[in-house]
């Protein structure tokens, strides 16, 4: 018997047991589930959690983050029906979900009596999880792309810190500028992730690309996709002014900016607490990203509480996210961007250097690619380290991105 069914039957008679345990307080047991890789987040929701259990008389949750895998063991699970009653759901997997129409609980039957409102939220969180009238998710925080620089690498080679002004022109002259590949601490200017397609894909957009032309086709090797992406690996090619994280002996982007290996990075909110936890003397700055020939761009990274279908206590479930998304837990959040606006406004009066990233979320797009988007982003994905590494041309890279998008969307 192949391992996964194994996995499949052993969730399934695990959960079985649990339904038929005896429950001498008579509670609505919950169970909700997420991913475990911020420890700040899983601390946070550790204590959301507890707050909320000492709330309440009839209903009882069981946090379970989940490390590691995440969307397999959920997958797993769904296909068991013995999913969490309430569940993280990233935007890049709302419209993979949405298309297996036996997955996602509309909301908007609890929102239409309950004192949560979706106008309290940013619009564009509340429309990320939306479709066709329905309210899918209550997103729980958000982020968008900002660029940090190391303002003693400025300092050292003479150059003004950059400011929302900034356009694609002048970043990529500061980060030749910034480059010091010899001596006792070489360093360079940008550090760029291998193999994905998410920092690429803004400056797309910069230059006035779109991923999909009206009828649907990926539209990624227009002039415009084209003359972006020659852009983005010039800046490793041909200036010698980017890295990969891995070069320098670092894990990640924000790592190798964190080690002063790169006086620039594109990065969320995120890296923040990192840089605190990990970094603290590191003198650093935040602005938004650069401007490009056809205006701004960015992406919106958001992740939604949701309730599967299968869920048997649907009415105990919202509760749980009424509770998670209101104000006061929301004035909890350190490590992104609450989703509330007024509570985000507030944190950023609070902490005026993550004004950036708020900013940006009136003009960002969901970073979310269509009913196939996982597979969708993966293939970008690659297309890019084919560039970056000069397997291919951009014009061939992107061509055959395309066409093989466009296979993916047909299945």
């Amino acid at each position: 018997m192949c391992g996964w069914l194994l996995v499949v039957i052993g969730l399934a008679l695990d959960a079985a047991c649990r339904e038929g345990a005896p429950r001498a307080d008579g509670k609505v047991r919950l169970r909700l589930s997420g991913y475990a890789g911020n420890p700040a987040e899983t601390d946070l929701m550790r204590e959301l959690v507890a707050d909320f259990n000492a709330s309440q008389r009839e209903i009882v949750v069981r946090y379970e983050p989940v490390p590691g895998q995440y969307y397999p063991k959920l997958l797993t699970m769904l296909a068991s029906r013995t999913a969490p009653d309430v569940f993280y759901l990233d935007i890049l997997y709302f419209q993979p979900f949405l298309a297996k129409r036996s997955i996602l609980r509309p909301l908007d039957d609890f929102l239409a009596s309950a004192s949560t409102r979706t106008g309290d939220f940013v619009p564009a969180l509340i429309a990320a999880f939306s479709d066709k009238g329905k309210v899918y998710g209550i997103p729980k925080d958000f982020n968008t792309l900002g660029l940090y620089y190391n303002r003693k690498s400025f300092d050292r080679a003479g150059l003004a810190y950059p400011t929302d002004r900034w356009d694609l022109a002048r970043f990529r002259e500061a980060a030749e500028r910034l480059t010091r590949p010899q001596g006792p601490a070489p360093r360079s200017g940008f550090a760029m992730p291998p193999d994905n397609a998410d920092r690429f894909l803004p400056i797309a957009a910069m230059f006035g690309a779109t991923l999909y032309a009206p009828d649907g086709a990926c539209a990624i090797a227009s002039p415009q996709g084209v003359q972006a992406l020659t852009y983005y690996a010039a800046l490793r090619r041909t200036d010698r002014s980017a890295i990969f994280p891995s070069e320098v002996g670092a894990s990640w982007t924000g790592d190798a900016f964190g080690r002063a290996q790169a006086a620039m990075v594109f990065e969320g909110s995120w890296l923040t607490p990192y840089l605190e936890e990990s970094f603290p003397r590191l003198d650093y700055g935040l602005t938004q990203l650069p401007r490009g020939p056809a205006g701004r761009s960015n992406f919106l990274f958001t992740v939604a509480y949701v309730i599967p279908q299968s869920a048997k206590h649907p009415e105990a479930a919202w509760k749980l996210i009424a509770y998670l998304t209101n104000e006061a837990s929301q004035e909890r959040i350190t490590f992104a961007l609450p989703s509330r606006k007024a509570v985000s406004e507030r944190f950023v009066a609070k902490h005026p250097e993550y004004r950036a990233i708020l900013s940006a979320a009136a003009y960002a797009r969901p970073y979310a690619f269509g009913p196939r988007g996982n597979r969708v982003n993966d293939r970008l994905g690659l297309a890019v380290q084919e560039v970056l590494l000069g397997v291919k041309p951009p014009k061939q890279a992107l061509d055959d991105a395309a066409a093989a998008i466009d296979r993916i969307n047909r299945l």
